[in-house]
C-alpha cells in the first residue's frame, strides 16, 4: 500500500463534545486510557501505509508525538509521520487539504481522529484500486452508538442520509446530519437513477479513498471548505456531467471485518465504543498490557467484562461491570461501578453507586452517592448521600444536550 498516503485529521475541536472537550483537546480524549488518535493512527499503519500527514494544533503536537513513541506502534510498523501544524481554529478539512496541498502528493486515505476500530482498511483501498474511483467512503451498518449520559433521550441521534445503487456500490447521494433541515436538492441524481432509493441505514465512517487529482483542483473551487459537506457532493454532481471520468462509490464495512467500529463524534458514540473496543484492546494496543484482575475468594471485588488499569484501587466487595476504570482511581468498598467511564484521578466513596455515567478526571462522588445516566465533569464533587439522575454536573447552571 506503499503508493498511497495516510492523512489523519487532528485538528477538531469538538464542539459536539462541550462536557468533555473543555479542557481537552478531541484527539486527545482517552478511550480506555489511549488517547483517541491512536486507534485510527494503527488503522493506517495496519493497512501498511508508510507515509503519513497528522494535521495538528501546534499547542498539542508535542503531546502527539510523546503518545506516539509511548505506544510503540512505529517499532510495529514502521512508517514516516509527518506533523503538520495548524493555527486557525476554524478551518474546514477541504481548506486545510487546499492550503498544505504540497503535502498530499499521492492518491489520499484520510481518516479523521474520531474513527475507532478494530477493522483492516485494506479491502477498502482494495475496493479502491479495482473500482478505479475518484473516491470510496467507508459506511457500516453497525457503527456502535448510545445515547448521552447526562441526557433523557432514549435514542441516539440520527446518522447520514444516502443514495447508493445497490448492484455497483456507486454513491449518488449524502446528506450528513448536521445538513438535515436543508433543502435536499437531487435533481440531476433522479434523470440518472429515476428510482434510487436515499437510505440512513449506514453511518459515513468519515473514512475516504481519494485520488490525488481530485484533491488537487481543490485550490481551484473557493467555495469549498468542507470535506463532506461541500467536496464529497461536489464530486458526486460531477460524475453526472457528459464525459465525466469522476467516480463515487461506498464500500460497506463487511460484519465480518472486525467486532467495533465507531464513528465517536458525540458523547454517545464516544460512551459507548469505551465499552466495546474493549474486546479487542489488548490486540490494538499491546503496550497497555493486560489491566488488573483480581481473586474474587479472597478481596470480594467481582469484576465482569471490564477494564481496570494497574494503578487504581479498589476497595473489598466492589462490584465493578462493563466499565473503564483509569490511573490513580480510588474506588471504596462496597461500591458499585456500572456501564460507567471513570477517568484518570477520581475518588468514589465507600458505597456509592455510579450506572450509566461518565466521571471526569479529577472529580470526587461522595460515600453512598447515587448517580445515574449523568456526566461528572472534571475536578468537580458529588457529596455523599446526593441522588443524580440524567444529569451534567459541571458547576454550570445553563443546560447542556449532546446534539
Amino acid at each position: 500500500m506503499h503508493e498511497m498516503q495516510g492523512v489523519l485529521l487532528c485538528s477538531g475541536g469538538g464542539t459536539r463534545m462541550p462536557a468533555l472537550t473543555h479542557d481537552v483537546q478531541k484527539c486527545l480524549l482517552p478511550i480506555v486510557g489511549v488517547p483517541m488518535f491512536l486507534y485510527p493512527l494503527s488503522s493506517l499503519l495496519r493497512a501498511g501505509i508508510t507515509d503519513i500527514k497528522i494535521f495538528v494544533r501546534e499547542v498539542i503536537q508535542p503531546i502527539l508525538e510523546k503518545e506516539v513513541k509511548k505506544s510503540k506502534l512505529l517499532e510495529k510498523y514502521p512508517a514516516n509521520l509527518d506533523y503538520i501544524t495548524v493555527s486557525q481554529e476554524d478551518y474546514g478539512t477541504a481548506d486545510l487539504l487546499k492550503n498544505h496541498q504540497s503535502k498530499i502528493t499521492r492518491d489520499a486515505l484520510i481518516v479523521s481522529c474520531d474513527f475507532i476500530s478494530d477493522a483492516s482498511l485494506i479491502p477498502l483501498v482494495d475496493f479502491f484500486r479495482a473500482t478505479n474511483s475518484t473516491l470510496v467512503a467507508l459506511i457500516a451498518d453497525t457503527c456502535v452508538n448510545a445515547p448521552a449520559p447526562g441526557s433523557k433521550s432514549k435514542k441516539p441521534r440520527a446518522s447520514d442520509v444516502m443514495g447508493i445503487v445497490e448492484s455497483t456500490g456507486q454513491l449518488v447521494f449524502l446528506c450528513g446530519d448536521d445538513d438535515f433541515d436543508a433543502p435536499i436538492l437531487m435533481e440531476n441524481t433522479l434523470k440518472t437513477f429515476p428510482s434510487i432509493r436515499l437510505t440512513s441505514k449506514y453511518n459515513d465512517c468519515h473514512v475516504y479513498a481519494v485520488r490525488h487529482k481530485a484533491l488537487a483542483q481543490l485550490s481551484r473551487s473557493k467555495h469549498i471548505s468542507s470535506f463532506k459537506a461541500d467536496f464529497i457532493p461536489h464530486l458526486i454532481e460531477k460524475q453526472f456531467e457528459s464525459d465525466s471520468e469522476v467516480k463515487c462509490f461506498a464500500y460497506r464495512l463487511p460484519h465480518e471485518n472486525g467486532y467495533v467500529t465507531a464513528h465517536a463524534n458525540t458523547i454517545g458514540a464516544y460512551f459507548e465504543v469505551n465499552k466495546a473496543i474493549q474486546k479487542s484492546f489488548a490486540r490494538l494496543m499491546e503496550y497497555r498490557g493486560n489491566g488488573k484482575t483480581f481473586n474474587h475468594k479472597v478481596d470480594k471485588i467481582s469484576s465482569h467484562e471490564s477494564r481496570i488499569e494497574e494503578s487504581a484501587q479498589v476497595g473489598k466487595e466492589s462490584i465493578i461491570k462493563r466499565s473503564v476504570i483509569l490511573d490513580n482511581c480510588r474506588v471504596g468498598e462496597k461500591t458499585k461501578v456500572k456501564e460507567s467511564i471513570i477517568a484518570r484521578g477520581v475518588a468514589i466513596g465507600n458505597g456509592a453507586s455510579v450506572t450509566n455515567s461518565i466521571v471526569c478526571e479529577g472529580a470526587e462522588i461522595g460515600e453512598n452517592a447515587d448517580i445515574t445516566n449523568c456526566i461528572v465533569a472534571k475536578d468537580q464533587k458529588v457529596p455523599a448521600k446526593s441522588k443524580l439522575q440524567n444529569e451534567v454536573v459541571d458547576g454550570v447552571d445553563d443546560g447542556w444536550t449532546d446534539d
